[in-house]
């Protein structure tokens, strides 16, 4: 095999291989697998399969050699130090068939940058596969780079990208992607569709249709807890494809309006905080189940100063009394589970904070505590404004933390159709 650079062909697809023992025995997290996915995505290319490798030259091979079956492209991360077990450049090169060689210039860089000799050696490392395009990394002293050979008479490429993130991820971004640009033909065009207030399979059986059919464009749902997103994708070639996503997003928003908080990249705690500011809304919470978290979610968002004025944690029945208002009569006859509450809750926190909205939040959230009347999920919210405040019972499932998330999904969406007079 004799390596070629040729820009004559495209990369379609790509398996990602990370070589470490480390992973493989969870003393480290792989995320430069996902870091690279969703770059080659922006390219065009589609993710095959992602693969670890310990640190053994036979396995890599076999894994490399695997990956070259499938793919046009094969990106490994990690195994490029000076250490013996980094053996990466070398199983390459040999699957290329040529030899390990010296870059002039990441040689003088290294020396000029690491001029202790006593510390760094670089009389023998770093080697480079003869013939590959080579990415500097400003952040450390393995190079990356890029070889494409041929293979039974056919084009591949292998990237070699270092190991530690914050040296793969910007050499990717500065000097790879660039490189790589020349390579693809295609880009993907990914639009997200967001839902609250229904579950996955409930929305997959509204558009299971639409799913069967697709070709060019695909359809694909997801959930998480309080949002179901259907990401509405289709691969582009440059040269000759129109964009259909737009057709297939308005048949979703016209089967699941209702449910629909989002076409796009914004959670529902941003979309919150983008209406209340459009609104020149404030808003405010009692939470008693969920104990700060549906603060803590909307806070995470910048600039929600301006719209959230703060919480009231009122976890005992001594709280919602003293700091809420709720009259005892109704904490004893009908309890702090109760729509009653929720209502009490929620205009005692509106009057004592001044906010224009005030959402609440009691409930039961586990493990225990439930009853045959009252099981455990049942939370009752409601949300305070100018008019009227609306309680709405909710029944949901999982363990306690799920519980209290689904919970504050649920207030912020009742707020959401509030501020919108829905």
């Amino acid at each position: 095999m004799t390596a070629l650079r040729d820009s004559s062909y495209y990369f379609k697809t790509a398996e990602i291989i990370s070589v470490g023992t480390e992973l493989l025995i969870g003393q480290t997290v792989d995320t430069n697998a996902h870091f690279l996915s969703g770059q080659l995505t922006e390219l065009g290319i589609s993710t095959y399969r992602h693969t670890v490798v310990g640190d053994n030259e036979s396995r890599l091979e076999k894994a490399i050699r695997l990956a070259l079956e499938d793919n046009d492209l094969v990106i490994t991360t990690g195994g490029l130090g000076p250490t013996r077990d980094d053996l990466t450049s070398a199983v390459v090169a040999h699957i290329a068939g040529v030899s390990l060689v010296k870059d002039t210039a990441v040689d003088d860089e290294l020396k000029r940058r690491y001029s202790d000799k006593s510390r760094f050696d670089f009389s023998f490392y770093p080697t480079i596969p003869e013939g590959a395009t080579v990415f500097m990394n400003d952040n450390g002293t393995a190079p990356g780079s890029l070889i494409i050979f041929l293979q039974s008479d056919q084009r591949k490429a292998i990237l070699m990208l270092p190991g530690p993130p914050d040296e793969m991820k910007p050499m990717f971004l500065k000097y790879v992607t660039q490189a790589m640009e020349p390579f693809c033909r295609y880009r993907f065009i990914h639009r997200y569709v967001r839902l609250t207030g229904i579950g996955e399979s409930s929305a997959e059986r509204l558009v299971r249709d639409l799913i069967d059919q697709q070709d060019d464009v695909t359809i694909a749902p997801y959930a998480s807890p309080g949002e179901v997103v259907i990401r509405v994708s289709q691969r582009l070639d440059l040269n000759s494809d129109v964009d259909l996503t737009a057709a297939v997003i308005e048949i979703l928003c016209d089967r699941l309006g209702e449910y629909i908080f989002e076409v796009g990249p914004r959670s529902l705690e941003q979309v919150l905080f983008d209406l209340l500011e459009q609104k020149q809304a404030t808003c405010a919470f009692a939470e008693s189940c969920t104990a700060g978290l549906a603060s803590a979610i909307l806070a995470s968002v910048p600039g929600v100063s301006g719209v959230f004025i703060g919480s009231i944690i009122s976890y005992s029945n001594q709280m919602k009394h003293k700091l809420l208002g709720v009259s005892q009569e109704i904490l004893t006859v009908e309890g702090s589970v109760s729509e009653s509450c929720a209502r009490a809750m929620a205009a005692g926190c509106r009057e004592k904070t001044g906010a224009d909205f005030a959402l609440s939040f009691t409930g039961i959230a586990g493990p225990s505590g439930g009853s045959d009347d009252q099981p455990v999920g049942t939370v009752w919210i409601a949300c305070s404004g100018d008019q009227k405040t609306k309680a709405v019972e909710f029944h949901f499932n999982g363990n306690r933390e799920r519980i209290r998330k689904l919970a504050v999904y649920a207030g912020f969406n009742l707020l959401r159709r509030s501020l919108l007079d829905l």
